[in-house]
């Protein structure tokens, strides 16, 4: 009986999407390098080799799907830098009218924050095609579609397989907006596959397991702690 029970423990914990991933570090370290790179989807050099790489985005509440996103970034000497490359079969990408058209289809996320609290975040939505959604943000949910990122640049291609997505902010506005590069700061890394014409059909991937019983990344444990790695 007791193996049984060892057993079924095991199966709740895969089904659970927990039992298959590798516990996450207290602090994500960004690898930093010195020269820049040209911003233009091509995400096949030296320096996205070198960079911090993350492989496991998850839905906790689709845990039977898998997903296949590779995140990448690092510190320049300028810019905080970093790509998407997406596995999507079924790409859902709507005719750009205004930045709320990238929140109705496939998309990529990035959440800044000077810590968890949550009393000013920033928030980088980015479609297949570049197309972006930015704005700020504080707990809970309180929206500022008129903030921009100002000094940033972002190129998305659809590929055969999905789509890439690579991009750059500058560091003097992220200090501007109180990120910390040696101290630490808080990042959300999302992703929302849309699977059918219906708005509601859609998977939400997330870097983290927010422990809410429906999606939401609008919130601290949606976050993980980050800083720059030391030389």
């Amino acid at each position: 009986m007791r193996n049984v029970n060892f057993l079924v423990s095991l199966i709740v914990m895969f089904l659970s999407g927990e039992g298959c991933r590798l516990k996450q570090p207290d602090t994500f370290l960004i690898e930093y390098h010195t020269s820049e790179i040209q911003i233009d989807g091509d995400i096949d050099g030296m320096e996205w080799s070198r960079s911090t790489t993350l492989t496991d985005l998850y839905s906790p509440w689709a845990p039977a799907e898998r997903d296949s996103t590779i995140f990448r970034c690092f510190f320049s000497q300028k810019y905080f830098n970093f790509c998407f490359e997406v596995i999507d079969r079924t790409l859902t990408v709507l005719e750009y009218t205004d930045e709320i058209t990238v929140a109705k289809g496939d998309r990529v996320e990035l959440f800044f924050s000077p810590s968890s609290k949550l009393s000013s975040y920033y928030c980088l939505e980015i479609n297949p095609n570049g197309y972006i959604l930015d704005y700020k943000a504080q707990l809970y949910r309180k929206f500022n579609y008129l903030w921009n990122f100002n000094h940033r640049d972002i190129v998305g291609k659809i590929t055969s397989t999905g789509y890439v997505v690579e991009g750059r902010i500058s560091l003097s506005e992220l200090k501007k907006i109180d990120i910390d590069l040696d101290k630490g700061f808080c990042l959300g890394i999302f992703r929302a596959d849309f699977t059918g014409e219906n708005e509601n059909s859609v998977i939400w991937y997330s870097w983290l397991n927010p422990h809410t019983k429906d999606p939401d990344f609008h919130i601290p444990s949606a976050f993980g702690k980050c800083k720059m790695k030391q030389l």
